[in-house]
């Protein structure tokens, strides 16, 4: 496929590298996507799409922004937060007690169903574009790609949701929730639309700037893998996650997807870091233009109170007890801080303040580098990683033995993943390192747990395998947030949709 040479404001884009496609073009402060939605007749030529699209990625990536996008993520064995002061949402869903009034819950529900008007936009007036050429295709894939995006976020956190098309917003109060299945059906076709409408890889530009089809193709897996599990149970999808995650590995150097040697470099803000290949999909922050478009999840929310943290999220004592050692361990936790001259173990970092007194381990992956960011720095530039090369390879090797094979390349797949792990080269095999027999589906599924721990994609695993119960029974006695108080069964997997939401629409009210 011919690539079109990219518009002066698309080539802003690449310069400025400006999370997702938040900058698609240099007057991204200046200009006013809404009024190609509030007129649609204006939608009509690829520079008008272009400024529609780049209202759709401001919206996404403020979606993307917060903790709270993912705080049914804390009811998993891998996170928790403060066991006091304004944490009381992270505090709900680590006990599994969610309610309609937890604190921030709208966070990872109202900014998606914005995200999704601008997208849904952009599709509706596909038609009146004048002119439509190659460009036209990939902004309409990227308005498709980031619509399933967001419905699979929301089905998946809330079960149940409603699903608007279009953007009449008087008749979308009065919908319904749609059911799973309808909802999965309709991430499945736009994911497809997606990646048929999307080139193969932008030139020089990487995943975390713009989706190419081996991204929809990624999450069609994902997608695959989730709709195997609990709730739908459909167990013929594992053999299609298998076979359109082989899909990309089979052609990742034409998408640009590769493992990056050195785990490590991942939590880098350098430029050289941020953009690496291992971003299937992710939202490259930058906050040098506004707070609006920095990553608010990492930085100063990893670290507790006495280095002027907001103590938001740390690992879990159960699972940092028990995470193998090795580079991977390095490179998933920080153990030392310094902070004003002093040097501090975690251990060390006790939080007196306010007549609280507890300690937590910290990640790395939500600290990031001091000698890049300080302790006392809430919006930063590191890249939110929707999904990882890695990701994506583990999924290949869990569905492959799920669907009944055992082929070579799926334990391949696994033990790219576990060599880096353990320091060897990534295409090298290591006897001590490389796994040739067992249980492989549950070796992938542990291999997880580890490999993407604290970045808010384990409490999918359990839900989608039924596993929080047992999870959470393993959890630390010494956890400060205290014990599970709510059903750890499938009953309360979903967290309930916000109070605002249900005020506005009552119907909505199981």
């Amino acid at each position: 496929m011919k690539i079109k040479i990219f518009t002066k404001s698309l080539l802003a884009l690449v310069t400025l590298v400006s999370f997702i496609s938040f900058c698609i073009n240099c007057t991204l402060e200046e200009e006013n996507p809404t009024e190609a939605r509030l007129d649609p007749g204006s939608l009509n030529s690829n520079p008008a799409l272009e400024a529609a699209v780049a209202g759709m990625y401001r919206q996404f990536t403020a979606a993307n922004q917060w903790g709270f996008c993912w705080i049914r993520a804390y009811g998993a064995d891998d996170l928790t937060a403060h066991s006091a002061w304004n944490k009381q949402g992270y505090r709900d869903s680590d006990q599994m007690v969610l309610s309609s009034v937890s604190s921030r819950l709208f966070l990872s529900y109202n900014p998606f169903y914005t995200t999704i008007n601008e997208a849904n936009n952009i599709i509706a007036n596909r038609e009146n574009i004048e002119g439509t050429d190659e460009t036209t295709n990939y902004f309409i894939g990227e308005a498709y790609f980031i619509r399933a995006f967001c419905y699979f976020h929301l089905t998946r956190t809330f079960g149940r949701v409603p699903m608007p098309l279009d953007n009449n917003i008087t008749d979308n109060l009065e919908l319904p929730k749609s059911e799973i299945l309808e909802i999965y059906n309709q991430v499945e076709s736009d994911f497809l639309m997606a990646e048929s409408l999307l080139p193969d890889k932008y030139p020089g530009v990487p995943a975390a700037i713009r989706p190419n089809n081996g991204s929809a193709r990624a999450y069609l897996a994902k997608l695959y893998m989730h709709w195997a599990g609990w709730p739908l149970k459909d167990t013929s999808k594992y053999a299609m996650a298998a076979t359109s995650a082989k899909a990309v590995i089979d052609n990742s150097s034409t998408h640009g997807f590769a493992l990056v040697p050195d785990m490590m470099t991942l939590w880098s803000i350098s430029d050289e870091n941020r953009f690496n290949s291992e971003i299937v999909f992710g939202v490259a922050h930058n906050a040098t233009l506004s707070g609006r478009y920095s990553n608010r999840h990492t930085g100063r929310l990893g670290y507790p109170w006495p280095v002027r943290g907001w103590a938001e999220v740390f690992p879990e004592y159960t699972l940092f007890n028990e995470f193998p050692a090795g580079p991977r361990r390095e490179a998933t936790f920080r153990t030392e801080v310094t902070y004003r001259g002093n040097t501090f173990q975690w251990d060390e970092l006790v939080d007196n303040q306010r007549g609280v007194n507890e300690v937590h381990p910290l990640y790395l992956k939500a600290t990031g580098f001091l000698d890049e960011i300080s302790t006392t720095n809430s919006a930063t530039n590191m890249t939110t990683y929707s999904m990882r090369y890695a990701d994506l390879l583990l999924y290949y090797a869990e569905a492959t033995a799920r669907s009944g094979d055992n082929s070579s390349d799926a334990w391949e797949a696994l033990n790219k993943v576990r060599r880096r792990a353990y320091g060897h080269d990534i295409n090298t095999s290591s006897s001590p390192v490389d796994l040739t027999s067992g249980d492989l589906a549950e070796l992938a599924y542990t291999e997880r747990k580890w490999e993407l721990a604290g970045e808010f994609k384990r409490w999918d695993d359990l839900a989608r395998m039924e596993r929080v119960a047992e999870a959470n029974a393993n959890r630390s006695p010494l956890e400060p947030v205290g014990p599970i108080l709510g059903d750890t069964s499938p009953a309360n997997y979903f967290a309930p949709i916000p109070q605002g939401e249900l005020d506005k629409s009552p119907h909505l009210i199981d």
